[in-house]
């Protein structure tokens, strides 16, 4: 149980465990931070969020990404005041892997407000930036109204160079809230993805956008 925990003794040990080799293993004091969404914790991770050690600004980011109790954005109580610093990071950060986290807070956050200019990391240098795109996208668009540009984007991402990179942005495309309609997809890249290297992209493809479909 975490609830009598010092808020600083759970920044203490989640920064531990992003430093370990393995962040796949335990997690607890990071989980407790999000379960916590009260003033210190939000205020405490914008602090961290300014640090000069990059691996404490990625933690700082990681508990704005998740500040709440649920799922969704309106169970965060502080995504109003998150978002603007998560955009000044956006603008500014100069560690990869800090830049990769702070697009997916904003995914989390339900930022659609920021989704231009998370597009212009599309054609990002590192593949690690333009996975994250691809799989951030579908939390940006407002999926009463999709923007154009989302799905070109995502069209875009779904001849990437990188396997995973195409496999997340055709499950954008064609599986999650855009759900396009396969007459939807540009024709030559449905037949690139049917005839993809990677058997996950293929099969996926054949689901959504083989014969029949």
């Amino acid at each position: 149980m975490s609830d009598g925990v010092p808020t600083a003794d759970l920044f203490a040990g989640a920064l531990a465990e992003i430093q370990s080799e393995d962040e796949r293993g335990n997690l607890g004091n990071l989980i407790a931070l999000h379960e916590r969404p009260t003033r210190e914790v939000f205020e405490m991770a914008v602090t961290f969020t300014r640090d000069r050690d990059p691996v404490k600004r990625r933690l700082g980011v990681r508990v704005l990404r998740e500040l709440g109790p649920g799922p969704s954005r309106e169970d965060r109580p502080f995504r109003r005041q998150a978002i603007p610093r998560l955009v000044e990071m956006l603008h500014g950060e100069d560690d990869l892997e800090v830049l990769g986290w702070v697009i997916s807070a904003l995914g989390y956050n339900g930022a659609y407000e920021t989704l231009h200019d998370v597009l212009r990391f599309i054609d990002h240098p590192a593949a690690g930036i333009r996975f994250m795109v691809a799989a951030t996208l579908p939390s940006l668009v407002d999926h009463n109204d999709v923007d154009p540009m989302a799905v070109r984007a995502l069209e875009t991402l779904s001849r990437d160079a990188d396997a995973d990179i195409r496999y997340y942005a055709l499950h954008a495309l064609v599986a999650e809230n855009l759900d396009l309609a396969p007459s939807a997809i540009d024709p030559a890249l449905a037949a690139a993805l049917l005839a993809d290297p990677d058997e996950q992209i293929r099969a996926l493809a054949a689901e959504y956008l083989g014969p029949g479909r």
